[in-house]
Protein backbone atom coordinates (compact mmCIF):
# COMPACT_ATOMS: atom_id res chain seq x y z
CA UNK A 1 0.00 0.00 0.00
CA UNK A 2 2.84 2.37 0.87
CA UNK A 3 4.44 1.66 -2.48
CA UNK A 4 1.18 2.47 -4.28
CA UNK A 5 0.80 5.77 -2.37
CA UNK A 6 4.41 6.64 -3.06
CA UNK A 7 3.89 5.98 -6.76
CA UNK A 8 0.74 8.14 -6.82
CA UNK A 9 2.56 10.98 -5.05
CA UNK A 10 5.45 10.66 -7.47
CA UNK A 11 3.12 10.86 -10.48
CA UNK A 12 1.28 13.89 -9.03
CA UNK A 13 4.53 15.62 -8.14
CA UNK A 14 5.96 14.90 -11.58
CA UNK A 15 2.78 16.18 -13.25
CA UNK A 16 2.85 19.37 -11.21
CA UNK A 17 6.52 19.87 -12.00
CA UNK A 18 5.94 19.41 -15.74
CA UNK A 19 2.88 21.69 -15.69
CA UNK A 20 4.82 24.29 -13.76
CA UNK A 21 7.68 24.08 -16.23
CA UNK A 22 5.28 24.51 -19.18
CA UNK A 23 3.59 27.51 -17.51
CA UNK A 24 6.98 29.05 -16.70
CA UNK A 25 8.17 28.63 -20.28
CA UNK A 26 4.97 30.21 -21.62
CA UNK A 27 5.26 33.07 -19.14
CA UNK A 28 8.87 33.63 -20.19
CA UNK A 29 8.12 33.44 -23.93
CA UNK A 30 5.10 35.75 -23.90
CA UNK A 31 4.84 39.51 -23.66
CA UNK A 32 2.13 41.06 -21.51
CA UNK A 33 -0.78 42.26 -23.66
CA UNK A 34 -4.54 42.69 -23.44
CA UNK A 35 -5.25 42.18 -27.15
CA UNK A 36 -3.12 39.40 -28.71
CA UNK A 37 -2.09 41.18 -31.90
CA UNK A 38 0.74 39.30 -33.69
CA UNK A 39 2.82 42.41 -34.31
CA UNK A 40 4.61 45.02 -32.25
CA UNK A 41 6.07 48.45 -32.95
CA UNK A 42 9.80 48.69 -32.31
CA UNK A 43 9.59 52.43 -31.72
CA UNK A 44 6.71 54.65 -30.63
CA UNK A 45 4.95 56.64 -33.32
CA UNK A 46 5.70 60.36 -33.61
CA UNK A 47 3.43 62.36 -31.35
CA UNK A 48 0.54 64.03 -33.12
CA UNK A 49 -1.13 67.19 -31.89
CA UNK A 50 -4.78 67.56 -32.76
CA UNK A 51 -6.30 71.01 -32.42
CA UNK A 52 -9.52 70.46 -34.38
CA UNK A 53 -12.78 69.01 -33.00
CA UNK A 54 -13.09 66.73 -36.04
CA UNK A 55 -10.38 64.32 -37.22
CA UNK A 56 -10.34 62.15 -40.35
CA UNK A 57 -8.33 58.93 -40.07
CA UNK A 58 -7.60 56.02 -42.40
CA UNK A 59 -5.53 55.01 -45.40
CA UNK A 60 -5.41 56.38 -48.97
CA UNK A 61 -9.23 56.49 -49.02
CA UNK A 62 -9.25 58.65 -45.91
CA UNK A 63 -6.53 60.86 -47.39
CA UNK A 64 -8.65 61.32 -50.51
CA UNK A 65 -11.72 62.15 -48.42
CA UNK A 66 -9.67 64.70 -46.48
CA UNK A 67 -9.27 66.75 -49.68
CA UNK A 68 -12.93 67.69 -49.32
CA UNK A 69 -12.79 68.93 -45.72
CA UNK A 70 -13.56 72.47 -46.86
CA UNK A 71 -16.90 71.31 -48.24
CA UNK A 72 -17.58 69.34 -45.06
CA UNK A 73 -16.63 72.35 -42.93
CA UNK A 74 -18.94 74.67 -44.87
CA UNK A 75 -21.92 72.35 -44.41
CA UNK A 76 -21.32 71.95 -40.68
CA UNK A 77 -20.60 75.66 -40.12
CA UNK A 78 -23.41 77.04 -42.28
CA UNK A 79 -25.30 78.61 -39.35
CA UNK A 80 -22.39 79.70 -37.14
CA UNK A 81 -19.90 82.55 -37.40
CA UNK A 82 -16.68 80.61 -36.84
CA UNK A 83 -15.87 77.85 -39.29
CA UNK A 84 -15.30 74.55 -37.54
CA UNK A 85 -11.79 73.09 -37.88
CA UNK A 86 -11.14 69.67 -39.42
CA UNK A 87 -7.80 67.84 -39.41
CA UNK A 88 -6.63 64.61 -41.01
CA UNK A 89 -4.20 61.88 -39.99
CA UNK A 90 -5.17 59.66 -42.94
CA UNK A 91 -2.17 58.54 -44.98
CA UNK A 92 -1.65 56.29 -48.01
CA UNK A 93 -0.15 52.93 -47.06
CA UNK A 94 -1.41 53.09 -43.49
CA UNK A 95 -3.43 50.06 -42.50
CA UNK A 96 -5.72 50.33 -39.49
CA UNK A 97 -3.00 48.95 -37.18
CA UNK A 98 -0.86 52.03 -37.94
CA UNK A 99 -3.79 54.42 -37.60
CA UNK A 100 -4.43 53.06 -34.11
CA UNK A 101 -0.75 53.43 -33.21
CA UNK A 102 -0.86 57.09 -34.31
CA UNK A 103 -3.98 57.71 -32.23
CA UNK A 104 -2.25 56.40 -29.11
CA UNK A 105 0.12 59.39 -29.23
CA UNK A 106 -2.67 61.99 -29.09
CA UNK A 107 -3.08 63.56 -25.66
CA UNK A 108 -6.19 65.60 -26.38
CA UNK A 109 -8.62 63.73 -28.59
CA UNK A 110 -11.09 65.40 -30.96
CA UNK A 111 -14.82 65.35 -30.38
CA UNK A 112 -15.45 63.38 -33.58
CA UNK A 113 -13.40 60.77 -35.44
CA UNK A 114 -14.25 59.83 -39.04
CA UNK A 115 -12.70 56.56 -40.25
CA UNK A 116 -12.39 55.91 -43.99
CA UNK A 117 -10.14 53.01 -44.87
CA UNK A 118 -9.88 49.25 -45.31
CA UNK A 119 -8.35 49.44 -48.78
CA UNK A 120 -4.70 48.76 -47.87
CA UNK A 121 -4.90 46.14 -45.15
CA UNK A 122 -2.82 43.67 -47.19
CA UNK A 123 -0.07 46.14 -48.08
CA UNK A 124 2.14 45.36 -45.07
CA UNK A 125 3.15 42.05 -43.47
CA UNK A 126 1.64 41.93 -39.96
CA UNK A 127 2.17 38.30 -38.94
CA UNK A 128 4.20 35.21 -39.66
CA UNK A 129 2.16 32.57 -41.55
CA UNK A 130 3.35 29.74 -39.29
CA UNK A 131 1.76 31.57 -36.34
CA UNK A 132 -1.76 31.58 -37.82
CA UNK A 133 -3.14 28.67 -35.71
CA UNK A 134 -1.89 30.28 -32.46
CA UNK A 135 -3.18 33.72 -33.51
CA UNK A 136 -6.67 32.27 -33.97
CA UNK A 137 -6.46 30.38 -30.67
CA UNK A 138 -5.45 33.55 -28.84
CA UNK A 139 -8.33 35.56 -30.26
CA UNK A 140 -10.73 32.76 -29.33
CA UNK A 141 -9.48 33.15 -25.75
CA UNK A 142 -9.63 36.93 -26.02
CA UNK A 143 -13.31 36.66 -27.02
CA UNK A 144 -14.07 34.59 -23.89
CA UNK A 145 -15.46 37.21 -21.48
CA UNK A 146 -14.31 35.28 -18.39
CA UNK A 147 -10.73 35.03 -19.61
CA UNK A 148 -10.74 38.63 -20.81
CA UNK A 149 -11.94 39.83 -17.40
CA UNK A 150 -9.04 38.01 -15.77
CA UNK A 151 -6.57 39.53 -18.24
CA UNK A 152 -7.91 43.05 -17.69
CA UNK A 153 -7.75 42.65 -13.89
CA UNK A 154 -4.37 40.93 -13.94
CA UNK A 155 -2.60 41.75 -17.23
CA UNK A 156 0.35 39.48 -16.35
CA UNK A 157 -2.01 36.49 -16.75
CA UNK A 158 -2.01 37.17 -20.50
CA UNK A 159 1.47 35.67 -20.57
CA UNK A 160 -0.03 32.37 -19.39
CA UNK A 161 -3.46 32.43 -21.06
CA UNK A 162 -2.26 33.30 -24.56
CA UNK A 163 -0.20 30.94 -26.70
CA UNK A 164 3.31 32.27 -27.37
CA UNK A 165 3.41 33.93 -30.80
CA UNK A 166 6.49 35.23 -32.56
CA UNK A 167 5.50 38.81 -33.35
CA UNK A 168 6.32 40.77 -36.49
CA UNK A 169 8.44 43.83 -35.58
CA UNK A 170 7.11 46.98 -37.26
CA UNK A 171 9.14 50.11 -37.98
CA UNK A 172 7.76 53.65 -37.54
CA UNK A 173 7.05 53.91 -41.28
CA UNK A 174 5.11 51.27 -43.27
CA UNK A 175 7.25 48.60 -44.85
CA UNK A 176 5.07 48.01 -47.90
CA UNK A 177 5.32 44.78 -49.85
CA UNK A 178 7.50 45.16 -52.92
CA UNK A 179 5.27 42.70 -54.74
CA UNK A 180 1.62 41.85 -54.17
CA UNK A 181 1.20 38.50 -52.44
CA UNK A 182 0.67 35.47 -54.67
CA UNK A 183 -2.52 33.42 -54.66
CA UNK A 184 -1.30 30.76 -52.25
CA UNK A 185 -0.15 33.32 -49.70
CA UNK A 186 -3.33 35.37 -50.11
CA UNK A 187 -5.68 32.44 -49.50
CA UNK A 188 -3.60 31.23 -46.56
CA UNK A 189 -3.62 34.67 -44.93
CA UNK A 190 -7.11 35.91 -45.84
CA UNK A 191 -9.05 34.75 -42.77
CA UNK A 192 -6.37 36.04 -40.41
CA UNK A 193 -6.16 39.43 -42.16
CA UNK A 194 -9.93 39.82 -41.86
CA UNK A 195 -9.82 38.70 -38.22
CA UNK A 196 -7.20 41.34 -37.42
CA UNK A 197 -9.13 44.04 -39.28
CA UNK A 198 -12.26 43.23 -37.26
CA UNK A 199 -10.37 43.25 -33.96
CA UNK A 200 -8.60 46.51 -34.85
CA UNK A 201 -11.95 48.14 -35.59
CA UNK A 202 -13.24 46.95 -32.23
CA UNK A 203 -10.15 48.41 -30.55
CA UNK A 204 -10.77 51.71 -32.36
CA UNK A 205 -14.34 51.68 -31.02
CA UNK A 206 -13.13 51.04 -27.47
CA UNK A 207 -10.42 53.73 -27.64
CA UNK A 208 -12.98 56.26 -28.85
CA UNK A 209 -15.44 55.44 -26.09
CA UNK A 210 -12.71 55.53 -23.43
CA UNK A 211 -11.77 59.05 -24.57
CA UNK A 212 -15.36 60.27 -25.03
CA UNK A 213 -14.86 60.79 -28.76
CA UNK A 214 -17.71 60.13 -31.17
CA UNK A 215 -16.60 57.65 -33.83
CA UNK A 216 -18.17 57.59 -37.30
CA UNK A 217 -17.29 54.52 -39.36
CA UNK A 218 -17.64 54.84 -43.13
CA UNK A 219 -17.69 52.13 -45.77
CA UNK A 220 -15.38 52.42 -48.77
CA UNK A 221 -16.83 52.88 -52.27
CA UNK A 222 -16.02 50.09 -54.74
CA UNK A 223 -15.87 50.56 -58.50
CA UNK A 224 -18.31 47.91 -59.72
CA UNK A 225 -17.25 48.34 -63.35
CA UNK A 226 -13.76 47.04 -62.60
CA UNK A 227 -13.66 43.26 -62.56
CA UNK A 228 -11.52 40.99 -60.39
CA UNK A 229 -7.79 41.07 -61.17
CA UNK A 230 -7.37 37.36 -60.60
CA UNK A 231 -9.66 34.36 -60.42
CA UNK A 232 -8.47 31.87 -57.79
CA UNK A 233 -7.16 28.73 -59.49
CA UNK A 234 -9.05 26.54 -57.00
CA UNK A 235 -12.34 27.93 -58.34
CA UNK A 236 -11.76 27.37 -62.04
CA UNK A 237 -10.88 24.66 -64.57
CA UNK A 238 -10.82 24.12 -68.34
CA UNK A 239 -14.58 23.51 -68.54
CA UNK A 240 -15.41 26.69 -66.65
CA UNK A 241 -13.03 28.70 -68.85
CA UNK A 242 -14.79 27.28 -71.94
CA UNK A 243 -18.14 28.41 -70.55
CA UNK A 244 -16.74 31.88 -69.81
CA UNK A 245 -15.47 32.08 -73.40
CA UNK A 246 -18.92 31.03 -74.66
CA UNK A 247 -20.48 33.71 -72.44
CA UNK A 248 -18.23 36.42 -73.87
CA UNK A 249 -19.03 35.30 -77.42
CA UNK A 250 -22.76 35.72 -76.73
CA UNK A 251 -22.07 39.25 -75.52
CA UNK A 252 -20.04 40.01 -78.66
CA UNK A 253 -23.03 38.85 -80.72
CA UNK A 254 -25.19 41.27 -78.71
CA UNK A 255 -27.35 38.48 -77.28
CA UNK A 256 -27.64 39.47 -73.58
CA UNK A 257 -30.74 37.33 -72.97
CA UNK A 258 -28.97 34.12 -74.00
CA UNK A 259 -25.91 35.26 -72.07
CA UNK A 260 -28.08 35.85 -68.99
CA UNK A 261 -29.55 32.33 -69.16
CA UNK A 262 -26.05 30.84 -69.38
CA UNK A 263 -24.52 33.08 -66.68
CA UNK A 264 -27.46 32.32 -64.34
CA UNK A 265 -26.65 28.61 -64.56
CA UNK A 266 -22.93 29.25 -64.21
CA UNK A 267 -23.17 31.52 -61.15
CA UNK A 268 -25.24 28.87 -59.36
CA UNK A 269 -22.89 26.04 -60.31
CA UNK A 270 -19.53 27.81 -59.88
CA UNK A 271 -20.08 29.59 -56.56
CA UNK A 272 -16.52 30.76 -55.82
CA UNK A 273 -15.49 31.95 -59.27
CA UNK A 274 -14.94 35.73 -59.20
CA UNK A 275 -15.01 36.17 -62.98
CA UNK A 276 -18.32 34.31 -63.32
CA UNK A 277 -19.88 36.49 -60.61
CA UNK A 278 -18.59 39.64 -62.28
CA UNK A 279 -19.83 38.67 -65.75
CA UNK A 280 -23.24 37.65 -64.42
CA UNK A 281 -23.46 41.01 -62.60
CA UNK A 282 -22.57 42.94 -65.76
CA UNK A 283 -25.04 40.96 -67.86
CA UNK A 284 -27.78 41.44 -65.27
CA UNK A 285 -27.12 45.16 -65.38
CA UNK A 286 -27.30 45.15 -69.17
CA UNK A 287 -30.79 43.66 -69.15
CA UNK A 288 -31.89 46.09 -66.43
CA UNK A 289 -31.92 43.66 -63.49
CA UNK A 290 -30.08 45.84 -60.96
CA UNK A 291 -31.33 43.93 -57.91
CA UNK A 292 -29.35 40.97 -59.18
CA UNK A 293 -26.47 42.88 -60.75
CA UNK A 294 -25.14 44.83 -57.78
CA UNK A 295 -24.97 41.94 -55.25
CA UNK A 296 -23.06 39.75 -57.72
CA UNK A 297 -20.67 42.55 -58.66
CA UNK A 298 -19.96 43.15 -54.97
CA UNK A 299 -19.46 39.44 -54.36
CA UNK A 300 -16.99 39.29 -57.25
CA UNK A 301 -14.72 41.67 -55.30
CA UNK A 302 -14.81 39.34 -52.30
CA UNK A 303 -13.65 36.38 -54.42
CA UNK A 304 -10.86 38.31 -56.16
CA UNK A 305 -7.54 36.54 -55.50
CA UNK A 306 -5.55 39.76 -55.90
CA UNK A 307 -5.85 42.06 -52.85
CA UNK A 308 -5.54 45.51 -54.41
CA UNK A 309 -8.53 47.43 -53.00
CA UNK A 310 -11.23 47.36 -50.40
CA UNK A 311 -13.86 44.70 -51.04
CA UNK A 312 -17.33 43.69 -49.98
CA UNK A 313 -15.68 41.71 -47.15
CA UNK A 314 -14.11 44.74 -45.45
CA UNK A 315 -17.26 46.82 -45.88
CA UNK A 316 -19.41 44.12 -44.30
CA UNK A 317 -17.03 43.93 -41.34
CA UNK A 318 -17.28 47.71 -40.91
CA UNK A 319 -21.09 47.49 -41.02
CA UNK A 320 -21.15 44.62 -38.51
CA UNK A 321 -18.79 46.31 -36.03
CA UNK A 322 -20.79 49.54 -36.24
CA UNK A 323 -24.04 47.66 -35.65
CA UNK A 324 -22.72 45.47 -32.82
CA UNK A 325 -21.18 48.40 -30.95
CA UNK A 326 -23.85 51.07 -31.52
CA UNK A 327 -21.44 53.18 -33.59
CA UNK A 328 -22.65 55.67 -36.21
CA UNK A 329 -22.24 54.29 -39.73
CA UNK A 330 -22.02 56.47 -42.84
CA UNK A 331 -22.51 53.99 -45.69
CA UNK A 332 -20.53 55.86 -48.34
CA UNK A 333 -20.26 52.72 -50.50
CA UNK A 334 -24.03 52.30 -50.63
CA UNK A 335 -24.40 55.94 -51.70
CA UNK A 336 -22.42 55.18 -54.88
CA UNK A 337 -24.02 51.77 -55.41
CA UNK A 338 -27.43 53.43 -55.61
CA UNK A 339 -26.17 55.69 -58.41
CA UNK A 340 -24.30 52.93 -60.23
CA UNK A 341 -26.29 53.03 -63.47
CA UNK A 342 -27.27 56.70 -63.39
CA UNK A 343 -23.86 58.28 -63.65
CA UNK A 344 -20.15 57.66 -64.03
CA UNK A 345 -19.36 57.20 -60.36
CA UNK A 346 -15.54 56.78 -60.43
CA UNK A 347 -12.64 58.71 -61.95
CA UNK A 348 -10.41 55.60 -61.96
CA UNK A 349 -10.26 52.12 -60.48
CA UNK A 350 -10.05 53.34 -56.88
CA UNK A 351 -11.45 56.83 -56.34
CA UNK A 352 -15.02 58.14 -56.78
CA UNK A 353 -15.87 61.22 -58.83
CA UNK A 354 -15.51 64.61 -57.10
CA UNK A 355 -19.28 64.94 -57.30
CA UNK A 356 -19.73 61.97 -54.96
CA UNK A 357 -17.16 63.17 -52.45
CA UNK A 358 -19.00 66.48 -52.36
CA UNK A 359 -22.35 64.72 -52.00
CA UNK A 360 -20.89 62.44 -49.32
CA UNK A 361 -19.45 65.41 -47.42
CA UNK A 362 -22.81 67.15 -47.60
CA UNK A 363 -24.63 64.17 -46.09
CA UNK A 364 -21.89 63.58 -43.53
CA UNK A 365 -21.90 67.29 -42.66
CA UNK A 366 -25.65 67.29 -42.01
CA UNK A 367 -25.21 64.23 -39.80
CA UNK A 368 -22.43 65.88 -37.77
CA UNK A 369 -24.34 69.17 -37.62
CA UNK A 370 -27.27 67.36 -36.01
CA UNK A 371 -24.95 65.55 -33.60
CA UNK A 372 -23.31 68.80 -32.49
CA UNK A 373 -26.69 70.59 -32.50
CA UNK A 374 -25.31 73.50 -34.51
Amino acid sequence: MKKVLSLILLVITGGLFISGAVIFQRFKANEESIIPFPYKFNQPSAEYKVEAPILIIGDRMGARMARYTEHLRDVISADIDNKIKIQSLAKPGYGLHRTIEDLKTIKKWPQILIYQGGSEEFSEVKFYPQEIPRIKTNFDRFSDERLLTLIILYPWLSRIIYEPVKKIPLLPQPQLREEIMDEEEYLRNLDTELLLFREQLKELVKMSKDRNALLILTTTPINLDIGPKKTCSVSTNIEIEKEIHQLKELLKKNDPKAAYLLSSRMVTKHIGNAQVKYLHGQISRRIGNLNEAIPHLLESTAFDCYPWRSTHLQNNIIRAVANDNQVILFDFAQLLDRDYTRNKTFVDEIYPQNLYYELGMEQLGILIKNILKL
